[in-house]
């Protein structure tokens, strides 16, 4: 076995491994030109090794076409590997490519063809020893195989020498790699190679190909590659301008230019305070040589531009300023969009205070629902809204369902058919089970929607669901339906502002019906209470004292007609004041609104007056109190004037007002049967909560009562000079 036999085992070896490494290693840059360098090689040195293993003449034409082929592809593979692997990755485009296959595809259509074949490629000579040099083709391929590596070459020796030193020195087998077919082909045309001219190419791209693999598989070295430093100034965004210690302008690049609105050719050796005049301070800023950091609005033709500008003294090797540096970066966009954030927030906080404040002052759930809506309309350019909430269960076993509880932009028919919608509803089922927001584009065509809303003429609908979180599980209170006629359909910006709002909203109506509900079941707890305390106390007397006469009368006993009938009449005119001042109790009173003194005529007439007490109200005009100082002598009075009806047995009660030079003076006189204060029995919580009332209110609570002379109380408050002065005003 001879030397080329050994050399092309080796080489067809090589080969193969480089088409591995690139197998492995294919999402990294230059892997499909590594792969046609390495296929090239592996045809090249197959090949070579069937004609060294069995030499046969006649078969020599195909292995000189074989040989050109593979040298073209391969020089081609090497310059693309190269600009792949550097920043000149936008020359790779399909037209470049498409003209480095030309040369392989030419040569072979004038090899095959004759005579052009015999012309330009082979003669006896070549034929017999596979040497291609000598012919006029094999000169054209060698200048056009030295052109491309040599242009590969200068690239590499371009990028390689701006790495880190340490970089550099790891970098000379791809280097080195990269000038074997470079010298192989400059030896050969001098004549001072002294290998057969048939071997060293394949050994020289051999090498290339050595040296690619080693970068593909340490892709530091390729993905490190730095880009030039005058790319990075002609295409950075950001502008800066170099001044010298005189503070002369020495350098601008093309953002600067476009910011300050002159070329580098009018700036260049100007002072900087000629050329940016509108910056105050700069001249002392870089006599002090400090960083200064300001924020600058310039007009250009597109509108207001924002700048960030950063001035910063340049320090050389020696720790000495050697000139400045103004980088001015443009910040419009990043401005812009903060602005229209604080916007939309400020909208947002805006709009959430506003349905919060519309549920703290609606006088209903109807009030509130229907301010909410034209809350919404305007904002979100919505032409119908419609507020769906879930409803009681009809009877036992019916499906629950949902009413429209207020709406916008319906008609009065669409209005009637969507007042109850079942929750086996398409859109209510799917609402309730996804719990998502819902676009709907094309509303002729989704079965989902009721009859009612297809009519309607939308163009589209958004359905947000109304979700709380109540402890580990979320509630399901109903949903909202926003659709517009015309325009375009709800932006994504759009429909995550309205979640949150729909969440808002959620939450104020659950805490809504939770007020009522607690309110309602507080009243009914009151409500039993009392009746069981007053009423039905009487009217269970009622019931004993009948049963008790008679029973007596039935078993003989003499029983006096006339003494109970009178504890008859007198447990019934009892049950009759209690029931009345429930009555009465049962009525909303507005203290602020009516004032202490209206309230209380009304409650004398209301309960005492239709009782058979004889009640008078005496009281001064302009009484000199606080709204709440009333308040507490309402409650007060109301307590006194509770008691004297159920336990007291009056048959008048005096309740007297006067205003002194320092205080308001309430009396309230019964002419009861009174009591003993030593002794207090039912009556003493009612004692107790009247005298903590007037100490809260500031004032002095006195009873007097003995038994058989009725009671008197007596409540003294501080005038309030504020309120007095007030009045007078007005």
């Amino acid at each position: 076995m001879n030397y080329k036999v050994i050399l092309s085992l080796i080489n067809l070896s090589i080969a193969l491994a480089m088409a591995f490494i690139a197998h492995r290693k294919s999402k990294v840059p230059g892997a499909i030109s590594l792969t046609v360098l390495s296929l090239s090689l592996i045809i090249w040195s197959y090949s070579y090794l069937l004609y060294e293993i069995q030499i046969n003449v006649a078969l020599n034409k195909l292995w000189i076409a074989i040989l050109f082929f593979s040298m073209t592809c391969a020089a081609s593979a090497q310059l693309t590997f190269v600009l792949s692997g550097t920043y000149h990755t936008n020359h790779l485009t399909r037209p470049a490519i498409i003209l480095l296959g030309v040369m392989p595809l030419v040569t072979q259509l004038l090899f095959w063809i004759e005579p052009w074949g015999t012309i330009l490629f082979h003669n006896q000579s070549a034929l017999e020893s596979l040497d291609f040099s000598g012919s006029v083709w094999g000169r054209i391929t060698t200048l056009y195989v030295f052109n491309l590596t040599g242009v590969s070459v200068l690239l590499l020796l371009d990028i390689y020498i701006r790495k880190p030193r340490s970089l550099f020195f790891r970098s000379w087998a791809i280097l080195a790699g990269s000038i074997a077919p470079l010298l192989d082909r400059m030896l050969n045309v001098v004549g001072l190679n002294p290998f057969p001219q048939n071997v060293t190419p394949l050994l020289a791209f051999t090498l290339t190909g050595l040296g690619f693999s080693y970068a593909l598989f340490s892709q530091r070295l390729i993905e490190t590659v730095p880009v030039t430093r005058d790319a990075v100034v002609d295409g950075i965004n950001d502008g800066w301008i170099v001044l010298n210690t005189q503070d002369v302008v020495v350098d601008i690049n093309p953002a600067a230019e476009s910011i300050v609105g002159l070329s580098r050719d009018k700036v260049y050796g100007h002072p900087i305070t000629s050329i940016l005049s509108d910056l105050p301070g700069l001249g002392q800023t870089l006599r002090g040589n400090q960083e200064l950091e300001m924020k600058r609005s310039l007009k250009s033709q597109q509108g207001w531009r924002y700048m960030n500008i950063r001035v910063s003294p340049i320090i050389n090797h020696n720790a000495r300023i050697s000139g400045h540096l103004i980088v001015w970066r443009d910040i419009t966009e990043r401005r812009l969009a903060a602005d229209a954030r604080q916007t939309a927030h400020d909208e947002m906080f805006v709009l959430l205070n506003s349905i919060s404040s519309a549920a703290i002052n609606a006088i209903d759930l109807n009030d509130f629902l229907s301010e909410f809506i034209y809350q919404i309309i305007y904002p979100f350019r919505s032409q119908i809204v419609a507020v769906f909430l879930m409803g009681e269960r009809n009877q036992e076993g019916s499906d629950q369902r949902l009413s429209l509880a207020s709406h916008f932009g319906l008609s009065a028919e669409a209005a009637a058919e969507l007042t109850y919608m079942p929750m086996s509803t398409p859109l209510a089922k799917w609402v309730l089970t996804n719990r998502q927001t819902l676009l709907i584009e094309n509303i002729q065509d989704d079965s989902r929607l009721p009859p009612a809303m297809q009519e309607i003429g939308l163009s589209c609908l958004l359905t947000i669901p109304l979700v709380t979180q109540a402890g580990e599980e979320s509630k399901f209170l109903g949903f909202i339906c926003l659709a517009r006629k015309e325009g375009p359909v709800f932006s994504q910006d759009e429909i995550v502002r309205l979640t949150m709002i729909s969440d808002h909203f959620a939450t104020l109506i659950d805490s809504e019906q939770r007020r009522k509900l607690a309110i309602a079941l507080s009243e009914r707890q009151s409500l039993l209470r009392d009746l069981h305390d007053s009423v039905s106390q009487k009217l269970y007397g009622l019931v004993t004292l009948t049963e008790a006469a008679q029973a007596a009368m039935e078993a003989g006993s003499s029983v006096d007609p006339s003494a109970v009938l009178v504890k008859i009449g007198e447990n019934a005119r009892q049950a009759v004041k209690e029931m009345r001042l429930f009555l009465f109790q049962m009525q909303p009173t507005e203290i602020e609104k009516d004032g202490f003194i209206s309230a209380l005529h009304h409650r004398l007439a209301a309960v005492e007056g239709r009782a058979d007490i004889k009640a008078r109200f005496l009281a001064d005009e302009n009484i000199s109190l606080s709204k709440q100082k009333e308040i507490a002598l309402y409650f007060i009075a109301q307590e006194a004037l509770n008691n004297v009806l159920r336990h007291a047995h009056a048959k008048s009660v005096t309740v007297t007002l006067k205003q002194g030079t320092r205080y308001v003076t309430l009396k309230i006189l019964d002419d009861g049967r009174g009591f003993d204060l030593q002794n207090v029995g039912r009556g003493g919580l009612g004692l107790i909560n009247m005298r903590e009332r007037a100490l809260q209110a500031g004032g002095k609570f006195r009873v007097i009562s003995q038994p058989g002379e009725g009671t008197r109380i007596i409540i003294r408050l501080r005038r309030d000079e504020t309120v007095e002065l007030t009045s007078r005003r007005q």
